[in-house]
């Protein structure tokens, strides 16, 4: 991806100062369904998730998320998407039947100037393989978010039909390669949540506060994984 690194700086200076609940602008139209109803339960907004790597822990689990942060966001899940998105899923499905991990990467403003980092693409990859060897019946749903969707795609792209078989469900929040298809995975399985003014979905380098506001989707996108899943 060629862009000004001019336009990627207002992420270092904006993701942390827009509070995730801001008041939503007009027109939110999505390519998905929105919803902006959080329910109130016992959450856990951890940024750091490893209930794969450590399987051995915690056992394998019903379903496995695995699920890649934005750009310079905490932890191995972020604060804006992931954990609202998990605390959904625990709600519908119950948060014994899931195990959360997260892709350990630099999210840095550079990796996702050259189209999403190459070491992230490849941890994603390989935690698809973990899951699919370790946790042979686990269903897995393959999550990101901003540059973490474009490590979603690469590193989908990068594993073999087998262990593609057993995703269970994909889904993306302001996914820059929006349209891009997931080798060996359904577009039923499949679902995408862009903003029609986020200019990230349209590959363009800069972060509005639509690009901030996916936690509007988390409850919708659950409800897609939960019509999938088996728990």
């Amino acid at each position: 991806m060629k862009a000004p690194f001019f336009y990627l700086t207002i992420l270092a200076s904006t993701i942390r100062a827009i509070p995730v609940n801001v008041a939503h602008a007009g027109d939110f139209e999505k390519t998905g369904t929105a919803s902006a109803t959080v329910g109130k339960r016992q959450d856990n907004w951890d940024v750091e998730r490893n209930e794969l790597t450590n399987v051995a822990g915690v056992g394998c689990k019903p379903i496995t998320v695995i699920y890649a942060r934005g750009t310079i966001e905490l932890g191995n899940v972020g604060d804006l998407v992931g954990p609202p998105f998990f605390n959904d899923l625990y709600g519908l499905i119950g948060a014994d039947n899931i195990a959360v991990q997260g892709v350990d990467y630099p999210a840095t403003i550079a990796g996702y100037l050259i189209g999403g980092d190459p070491g992230g693409a490849q941890t994603t990859a390989d935690l698809l393989n973990q899951a699919a060897k370790n946790c042979p019946d686990t269903q897995i749903v393959l999550s990101g978010y901003s540059q973490g969707a474009m490590e979603v795609h690469l590193g989908e792209a990068m594993v073999g039909a087998e262990v593609a078989a057993q995703i269970t469900a994909v889904v993306v929040f302001g996914d820059p390669f929006k349209g891009r298809p997931f080798p060996n995975v359904d577009s039923s399985k499949v679902m995408t949540y862009c903003f029609n003014d986020d200019f990230i979905c349209d590959d363009l380098p800069v972060v509005d506060t639509y690009h901030l506001e996916y936690v509007v989707d988390t409850p919708a996108a659950a409800r897609f994984v939960q019509g999938l899943v088996s728990p």
